[in-house]
C-alpha cells in the first residue's frame, strides 16, 4: 500500500509540474507571439499532420507538452508547414547561449538536430556523428579516437565543451602525467585533442621551440633522434625518466674509454638535445690545459686527429699519414723505424724555435758528439741535404774539401771508407793495408821489417793518403838508412836502383821524389 501511494504521489507530482509549464509557456510566452503575428486567412492542416505528429518533437511538444499547432505554427503564413524558429528561442533561452556551429562555422537552428518529420531518421539529438563524423571540415576535426563512446560521456550540445568535458582521468586512471607548466592548462589537451589518436599529438617542438626548456631544432633530425618520444615517455617527460643513451648506443665505442671515466658517460661531450654539435669545446671544457700548435685548416683541433668514436678500442689518435699523404705511412716520412712522434710532440708540432743540434741530438747523440771536433759539421743541414721528411743523402765532401780530394790518389776520393764522417777521425779499422795487401805489393814494398824499426811496414813513412806524390828523395830514406849514408853518395835517389815497383826503373809508375822542405 505504501509503494502504491508513494507512485500515486509521484505521478502526481509529475501531473502538477507539467501542467504548471505548460501553463506558463501559453501564457506568458506563446501568448507574445501570436499577437506579433499578422492577420490572414485560416490556412489547413496539411494531411502530413496524421504522421508528423508521431516524430520525436512532436510527441515531445504537442503529446507531452500539450501545445497547440499554432503555438509554434503560423496558420496565415502559406508556409504553415515551416516553424517559426523564433518559438525556440523564446523558450530555450539557456540552450541558446550556446548555440550549435554547422561545419562552415554558422549557427545551425533547432531543426538540424531535432527531428519533427515522421520519416525523420530515428536518431537521437545525441547522434552527434550525423554531422561530426570521421571525417575533417574547416570547423571539426574527425573522430579518429573516442567515437565508440557516447558523446554524453563528456558533451553537453549547448554548453562549452571547457565546462562539460568530462576529465581523462576519470577513465585513464593508470596515467601519471608529469608534463605542463604554469602557462599551460597541465591537462592532456595540451597535447591531445579529444578526438584526434595519440600519435597526432602536436610536435613537442610547437612549444618548445618558445616556451622553457627551449629545445634547438637540431634536438630532433632523420638518421638518429627521430623523435622527442625515441628518449622520454609520452606522459613522463622528466629528465630522470628519459631513456639512457646506452639503450642505444651499448656497442658504441669512444675515445680512450678504459682509461677515461668520464668518457664513457655522453653527456660529458654530448648536450642531450644537441647531441651532434659535440665537437672540440666539448673536449677543451676538460682538457683546458692543453693547447695545441697544431693547426688543422677547416676542421676541428681535437678531433680531427682523435676520433671520438674510434673504430678500435685502442686507437688514440689518427694516422698523421692520413692527412699529411706525402708519405705511405708514419714510419716512412724520415729514417726507417722513426715515427712522427719521435720527432714531433703530439700537441706541439710545430719546431720553428727549436735549435737544430738539440734536436737530432734526441736520436743522433753519438754523431752530434763527433761534431764537435770539426767547426763545419756542426750543422746537420750543411751536409745532410733535402729536407727533414725527404732526406737526399749526404753531400759530396768535395764540395768543402775539393782541394785535398783532387790531390789525392786514385781510389782515395771516397773520404768515408777511411774517416768516419761526423767527427773526420781515421776508423780504427781503417788502414793501408784494408785496400792494398802487403803480400801482393811490388818490389822493396814486401821486405821484412828492420828490427831496429818499423820498415817498410808503415806506408806513412813514405806515402802522403791525400798526395799523389812520394817521399823517394835520398834524404827521405837516409832518415831510416843512415847506416849507409856513404854508400852512392852522388845518388839523388835510392829508388833508381831499389825499386818499389814492377818492371824497369824507368817505368811510368815510378815514383817522383818530392823535394823535403
Amino acid at each position: 500500500m505504501k509503494r502504491a501511494a508513494i507512485l500515486v504521489g509521484a505521478f502526481l507530482a509529475l501531473g502538477f509540474a507539467a501542467g504548471f509549464l505548460v501553463a506558463r509557456l501559453t501564457t506568458r510566452v506563446v501568448p507574445t507571439i501570436k499577437e506579433q503575428r499578422e492577420h490572414g486567412p485560416t490556412r489547413e492542416v496539411s494531411v502530413d499532420w496524421r504522421f508528423d505528429k508521431f516524430s520525436p518533437g512532436h510527441s515531445q511538444h504537442v503529446v507531452n507538452h500539450a501545445l497547440q499547432c499554432n503555438d509554434c505554427h503560423d496558420p496565415a503564413r502559406e508556409d504553415f508547414k515551416e516553424v517559426d524558429i523564433g518559438v525556440c528561442t523564446n523558450c530555450h533561452v539557456e540552450q541558446t547561449s550556446h548555440p550549435h556551429l554547422d561545419h562552415e562555422g554558422e549557427i545551425t537552428d533547432c531543426l538540424t538536430c531535432h527531428a519533427f518529420k515522421f520519416n525523420a531518421e530515428p536518431d537521437s539529438p545525441w547522434d552527434c556523428a550525423r554531422c561530426h563524423g570521421p571525417f575533417d571540415t574547416p570547423t571539426h576535426s574527425g573522430l579518429a579516437m573516442h567515437d565508440q563512446i557516447a558523446c554524453a560521456n563528456c558533451h553537453h550540445p549547448h554548453k562549452p565543451t571547457s565546462e562539460t568535458a568530462a576529465e581523462c582521468s576519470d577513465c585513464h586512471e593508470s596515467l601519471k602525467v608529469q608534463h605542463g607548466r604554469p602557462k599551460l592548462s597541465g591537462t592532456c589537451a595540451d597535447c591531445h585533442g579529444g578526438h584526434k589518436l595519440a600519435a597526432e599529438a602536436p610536435a613537442c617542438m610547437e612549444c618548445h621551440a618558445n616556451e622553457k626548456p627551449r629545445v634547438p631544432k637540431a634536438a630532433v633530425f632523420a638518421g638518429g633522434h627521430d623523435a622527442c618520444v625515441d628518449c622520454h615517455e609520452p606522459h613522463s617527460f622528466s629528465a630522470a625518466s628519459a631513456t639512457s643513451c646506452e639503450s642505444c648506443h651499448k656497442r658504441k665505442r669512444v675515445f680512450a674509454q678504459n682509461t677515461a671515466r668520464e668518457h664513457r658517460d655522453c653527456s660529458s661531450c654530448h648536450e642531450p638535445h644537441s647531441v651532434r654539435a659535440a665537437g672540440d669545446r666539448s673536449c677543451k671544457g676538460c682538457h683546458e690545459d692543453i693547447a695545441s700548435t697544431h693547426v688543422v685548416e677547416n676542421k676541428s683541433d681535437c678531433i680531427s686527429c682523435h676520433d671520438p668514436h674510434p673504430r678500435r678500442v685502442s686507437q688514440l689518435a689518427l694516422q698523421c699519414s692520413s692527412c699529411h699523404e706525402e708519405a705511405r705511412s708514419d714510419r716512412a716520412f724520415h729514417a726507417p723505424k722513426a715515427v712522427c712522434t719521435d720527432c714531433h710532440t703530439p700537441h706541439s708540432f710545430d719546431l720553428a724555435n727549436v735549435q737544430e743540434r738539440a734536436f737530432c741530438a734526441d736520436c743522433h747523440r753519438p754523431q752530434v758528439q763527433l761534431t764537435k771536433r770539426i767547426a763545419d759539421h756542426s750543422s746537420c743541414e750543411s751536409c745532410h741535404t733535402g729536407t727533414t721528411h725527404e732526406l737526399e743523402g749526404p753531400v759530396a765532401c768535395a764540395s768543402c774539401h775539393e782541394e785535398i780530394l783532387s790531390a789525392s790518389p786514385e781510389g782515395h776520393q771516397d773520404c768515408a771508407s777511411c774517416h768516419e764522417p761526423h767527427g773526420g777521425a781515421v776508423a780504427a779499422a781503417s788502414s793501408c793495408t784494408s785496400c792494398h795487401k802487403s803480400a801482393g805489393l811490388p818490389g822493396l814494398h814486401r821486405i821484412p821489417d828492420d828490427p831496429r824499426s818499423t820498415g817498410h811496414a808503415d806506408c806513412g813513412t813514405c806515402h802522403n793518403v791525400h798526395d799523389t806524390f812520394v817521399r823517394a828523395d835520398r834524404a827521405s830514406c837516409m832518415e831510416c838508412h843512415d847506416n849507409i849514408a856513404d854508400h852512392e853518395p852522388d845518388a839523388k835517389t835510392c829508388t833508381g836502383c831499389h825499386t818499389f815497383i814492377s818492371g824497369k826503373p824507368k817505368s811510368a809508375l815510378a815514383p817522383r821524389a818530392k823535394p823535403r822542405r
